[in-house]
């Protein structure tokens, strides 16, 4: 567990506070109990793979599909890790074609929502006093921890707009805590310029420290009471004007600023920094869809050049 909070489960950099907590929680709750007295050594494949098949919860109940996926990799990375000590000579979590056959594929995923601009508009303006933290989300991409850790002094207003992604706030255990990002990597994000100009009317007089975003007495924000709170009614009086409102979650406005950012003609590289990928590819494994609709829009603006030149 030392390991993972200094470098990480990739010996490349320190995991976020709730990776950490969720290392630990699945080596307490299944590794531990089933492994913690058995020699590396005497680790063997068959035994591995019957383990995550029956894979039980405390309570006695067959795990989830999700479950027995993550805690099948954890422990096939934690058997990697013995190998690089040289403590053994193979991964005995795998076969001998590398393969983990016991590991169930993952589920499928819900559909991400994508807002159209005159959507995510009518839902900012519907929830309030945080217009602003919608808008913000919905244009530059930031995850639920990073946009409620901003500070002021995360903000450049100048002539070209953006805003430091450096911190978030991880709930472990119940409490916030404030660590890196996920990924462990800083970013900056270009911000709309009107979006800019809200912020700088909302600059505070004092300390630059200040949260962009609080709660009631100047509290950090958790997600399920804003939710519960905000989110949810704006979204159901928005739907009162237009039945076919989408139902998206605070994710997916994410999804909508990376939308929003390849239909107005971004690069890939400017849309991995919005969304805080570690690469281009995994943008575009995430996003391929998006970016396939973009190819017919950019071969019409080709068509538009052409035209314009009198080409036949």
């Amino acid at each position: 567990m030392d390991r993972i909070t200094s470098v990480g489960a990739r010996g490349r950099k320190p995991a976020s506070p709730k990776t950490v907590d969720n290392y630990r929680r699945r080596y307490e709750n299944y590794v531990g109990p089933r492994w913690a007295h058995t020699p590396v050594a005497s680790v063997r494949y068959d035994d591995v793979a019957e383990w995550i098949t029956s894979l039980k919860g405390r309570d006695g109940r067959p795990a989830g599909i999700t479950t027995r996926r993550e805690v099948g990799l954890y422990f096939g990375r934690l058997m990697g890790h013995a190998v690089k000590r040289r403590l053994l000579p193979s991964n005995p979590a795998k076969d001998p074609a590398g393969q983990t056959d016991y590991v169930p594929a993952r589920e499928k995923q819900r559909d991400h929502v994508y807002l159209t601009m005159p959507q995510l508009t009518r839902l900012a303006a519907e929830c309030g006093d945080f217009e602003l933290f919608v808008m913000l989300a919905g244009t530059c991409g930031l995850r639920w921890g990073e946009i409620t850790a901003l500070t002021y002094e995360d903000l450049d207003l100048g002539l070209m707009p953006s805003v430091a992604v450096r911190r978030a706030y991880s709930e472990v255990g119940g409490k916030l805590v404030l660590g890196p990002t996920k990924g462990g990597e800083s970013r900056v994000v270009p911000l709309p310029r009107l979006v800019a100009r809200r912020l700088e009317l909302a600059l505070p007089a004092g300390s630059l420290s200040t949260r962009i975003f609080s709660g009631g007495r100047g509290s950090a924000l958790r997600n399920n009471t804003w939710t519960r709170r905000h989110y949810t009614p704006a979204i159901a009086r928005a739907a009162i004007q237009d039945p076919s409102f989408p139902r998206p979650t605070f994710h997916d406005l994410r999804h909508t600023a990376v939308s929003l950012a390849i239909s107005s003609g971004a690069n890939v590289k400017v849309v991995q920094r919005i969304a805080g990928h570690a690469s281009a590819t995994m943008t575009l494994d995430t996003y391929a869809g998006l970016f396939d609709h973009d190819l017919h829009d950019s071969a019409g603006r080709l068509n538009d050049a052409l035209s314009g030149l009198g080409w036949k």
